[in-house]
């Protein structure tokens, strides 16, 4: 066999059945092996960072290993996006990029670029595989890489003269499968830091933890709702976190940091005199700059992590906890003695969670029920949430649905049902995420969420979406402009708008031209009845909704609620 048909047959062995890619001149061999292999999906997309992003995505919903390939040359260049995204967010992906050939380096054949050099800075490893009888090694040391310890994003490089040329192997079939699963191991903290930790805990006052995105990597919801029964300690989460515990459960506080917190939760941080990080990163967005809690002087941290990088990154830690989420989190619930009494001792504390979360939403409703246009997204994110199964899949772009899905979508159960890329905020995300989401989880309704400045960056996956029928419905804010940074020149640049608005567009009568059912709404009033039809037709469709901007409607962002609030003065 050649070297793309022992790459494919390796990836059918490690349990690849889905990726996602487009052609190029020095792919064709893989493609051609592809086009044997029927246990392989491949699903072409118009855009290489649109095949990130579903391998992303994918990778997010399923908890397995996303698979992505392009082209060489400007193939390579486009395909960064998704590739960074995954490996800031701990998401484990495979990235293969067809190269030019071996025979020809340095001699400047068109697309020649250094390939490992481009990736190395943005995956947990990159290789060139430069025979043919080293892909199927490769691609077994790269998901085994990909999905153990902080999961991550790795890359091959595979010229063209290798896919092609005689020699491949595929000599591990038969043999102990390496996991395309995360967790792929469970490793369990230190037991004297657990005792530590459980110490600490067992004797504070005002115990918080922040969950994260690892919380859902681990699969440890279970765990950490257990935990926080058997302890009453308020669990708040990160926008990556959410999910970590069902948002209705007494002791979710919600997400926290300056964007996408309810107004009391940050203030539950604030207050309190020992934190317990869990599977997150504690970066800038969740801690509002490090001053939730203040770096300089902090109360004691715990911090709970696959990452010995991220233990004590930020915050010095009282215990550090360097294991799996969900196995140490069970063993520092052991640990504890008598977690019945620390349950007494919060219960106080979370009656008054209770009151703050009822006047919190009380209020929502109320600008929920505005009939004023253009439609207030608190509208938007009510009714969807009033349409939606507990089990359906919403993936936004990181500008203007994100706050609003943060605060008030509100999770009826734990897992991970939202997907917001955070670590490099790429617009452009959610189109192509609902590819990646559908087929992580193809019995799941899947929504993407976007503003129309994300818009233009992928529209041309409408197509894809339409080509492949996929029971997948497409809300979009549409305020006319790049809102999240116009609302920055409002509040900071005294009003100086300059390069951020658009021209406006017909975007139900484009999406048409795709192929998809396309809706316009305006009116607050045609706004469930219009969701509910497209939800129901049960083809592709899109919605756009004229929805209030960021200035006239300032969203939850702490930073600038507090400017907005302190301009009214």
């Amino acid at each position: 066999m050649n070297g793309a048909q022992s790459l494919v047959r390796a990836l059918r062995d490690v349990g690849v059945d889905c990726m996602f890619g487009l052609p190029g001149d020095t792919g064709m061999a893989l493609y051609d092996a592809l086009y044997h292999e029927p246990a392989i999906t491949h699903v072409m997309t118009r855009d290489e960072r649109s095949a990130s992003f579903m391998a992303d995505v994918y990778a997010r919903v399923s908890r397995r290993v996303g698979v992505c390939e392009g082209p060489s040359g400007g193939g390579a260049t486009y395909i960064v996006p998704g590739v960074a995204e995954a490996q800031g967010s701990a998401i484990p992906l495979l990235c293969m990029t067809s190269d030019t050939p071996v025979s020809e380096e340095h001699r400047g054949i068109l697309t020649e670029l250094d390939q490992v050099g481009l990736f190395r800075p943005i995956t947990k490893w990159s290789e060139r595989v430069n025979r043919a009888g080293g892909m199927e090694d490769a691609v077994h040391r790269a998901v085994r890489l990909a999905t153990s310890g902080r999961p991550g994003a790795v890359h091959l490089s595979l010229p063209s003269d290798v896919l092609e040329e005689e020699g491949g192997r595929n000599d591990r079939a038969d043999r102990a499968q390496t996991a395309s699963t995360v967790p792929s191991s469970r490793p369990r903290a230190d037991a004297s830091e657990v005792l530590r930790a459980a110490d600490l805990i067992s004797r504070a006052e005002r115990p918080v933890i922040v969950a994260g995105g690892g919380v859902l990597t681990s699969g440890a919801w279970d765990r950490l709702t257990a935990f926080a029964e058997a302890t009453g300690v308020p669990v708040a989460t990160s926008i990556n976190g959410k999910g970590s515990i069902a948002e209705t459960h007494p002791c979710a506080i919600g997400v926290v940091g300056n964007n996408g917190a309810r107004s009391y939760a940050n203030t539950w941080v604030a207050e309190a005199d020992l934190i317990l990080f869990v599977g997150t990163r504690t970066d800038s967005t969740t801690t509002v700059g490090w001053t939730l809690p203040p770096k300089a002087n902090p109360p004691i941290t715990i911090h709970l992590d696959i990452s010995a990088r991220e233990i004590g990154n930020n915050y010095s830690s009282s215990a550090m906890l360097l294991g799996d989420a969900a196995a140490t989190l069970g063993d520092l619930l052991d640990a504890i003695d008598h977690p019945d009494r620390l349950r007494q001792l919060n219960e106080q504390r979370l009656r008054r969670l209770a009151l703050e979360k009822s006047s919190y939403f009380d209020r929502v409703a109320g600008e929920a029920a505005s009939d004023t246009q253009p439609i207030k997204p608190q509208r938007l994110i009510s009714t969807l949430r009033e349409l939606l199964d507990d089990d359906a899949i919403i993936i936004a772009d990181p500008g203007t649905p994100t706050p609003y899905l943060s605060a008030q979508y509100v999770l009826n159960r734990a897992g991970r049902t939202t997907v917001i890329p955070r670590a490099y905020g790429a617009l452009g995300y959610a189109i192509p995420g609902v590819v990646g989401a559908h087929f992580a989880a193809p019995g799941q309704r899947v929504v993407g969420m976007l503003g129309d400045g994300s818009y233009g960056m992928s529209v041309g996956e409408l197509e894809t979406i339409s080509r492949l029928n996929l029971p997948v419905v497409i809300v979009q804010c549409d305020n006319g402009t790049y809102g999240w940074i116009k609302e920055l020149q409002h509040l900071y640049h005294d009003q100086r708008y300059f390069s951020v608005d658009f021209n406006r567009i017909d975007y139900a009568s484009i999406a048409r031209g795709f192929g998809m059912r396309g809706y316009h709404v305006e009116s607050p009033a045609d706004l469930k009845s219009v969701l509910h039809s497209a939800l129901a037709d049960g083809r592709p469709a899109f919605v756009n909704v004229v929805t209030e901007a960021q200035m006239t409607e300032t969203p939850p962002v702490a930073t600038w609620e507090q400017t907005a609030a302190l301009s009214r003065i």
